[in-house]
């Protein structure tokens, strides 16, 4: 088998892995609150973190410990927090859509920053994924969770895009494995108080509230990890990133099998315009 098409299968397997794992994150959070959750899925992941960092054992120069301590409130701590305190008053579906947003906040924050120029088909794709979440939530907006939960979503998909953004410039200095594990590391001791919570609401867990945790875990976090750390080593970051256009499908089709979410032609046509809309940013 050819490489790349081995590329082809890690990138997929991934956007297979993260898009059941929205649906999973819906699954706990009818048994647990957006913070223990957060904070367990990322305690249990050290296991697999924490040996990396030792392994590698990169010399951390002290001026890069502020922006390591970013990327781990950003990409954890704030991510985790936002997006599940999000995902409870929206469908897995449609909180895999509007997450997938994420281009769009990273070009438009590196413009400001003048990283990045001015792109007039950028733009052009910019509207017309903000008008696929205009059509998708023209009903939940009317309702003051409904837009919240948007909001706190949008704010995940900024955290995820700030700590993309900070890990550029870390990146000319350490290994991606590196700086993915040490931030997670710091990430997840922002958040470690909230899972004093995790034993009373385990109590409450049935099999399939069990075994989405553990698939957050050992799936979501750890595998599709290291499966997306291949994919990118053999594709490169540009070719890889399409691939994570097909997580909205799949957890479209995993939350109507395990959740009984409906899938109307409103959200295919908005959720459609939002992934129409991000690869125009990511293509130009």
């Amino acid at each position: 088998m050819k490489k790349t098409y081995q590329g082809y299968i890690y990138m997929t397997l991934v956007s297979l892995i993260w898009g059941i794992g929205y649906t999973a994150v819906k699954i706990l959070l009818q048994v647990m609150d957006p913070f223990t959750l957060g904070a367990a899925r990322f305690i249990f992941s050290l296991i697999f973190f924490v040996p990396i960092v030792i392994i590698l054992r990169e010399k951390i120069y002290r001026r890069d410990l502020p922006l390591l301590f970013l990327m781990g409130l950003t990409g954890v701590a704030l991510y985790q927090i936002f997006y599940n305190s999000g995902a409870q008053g929206v469908s897995a579906g449609l909180g895999s859509i509007l997450i997938s947003t994420e281009p769009i906040f990273i070009y438009l924050i590196s413009v400001s920053l003048r990283d990045e120029k001015f792109n007039v088909f950028k733009m052009f794709g910019i509207i017309i994924s903000f008008f696929g979440i205009f059509l998708i939530f023209v009903d939940d907006i009317r309702t003051i969770s409904g837009f919240i939960s948007m909001i706190l979503i949008l704010l995940a998909s900024l955290s995820w895009s700030l700590y993309t953004i900070i890990s550029k410039n870390l990146l000319q200095r350490y290994s991606v494995l590196f700086v993915t594990s040490i931030s997670t590391v710091l990430g997840t001791l922002i958040i470690l108080p909230f899972f004093l919570n995790f034993p009373s609401e385990f109590s409450r867990f049935n099999n399939l509230d069990l075994f989405s945790l553990v698939f957050l875990v050992l799936f979501t976090t750890i595998i599709a990890f290291y499966l997306n750390f291949k994919g990118i080593q053999i594709l490169s970051p540009p070719n890889a990133s399409v691939f994570y256009y097909l997580a909205p499908v799949f957890t479209i089709a995993s939350a109507y099998l395990l959740l009984h979410e409906i899938i109307n032609a409103v959200t295919i046509i908005g959720g459609s315009l939002v992934i129409a809309g991000v690869a125009l940013v990511n293509k130009f």
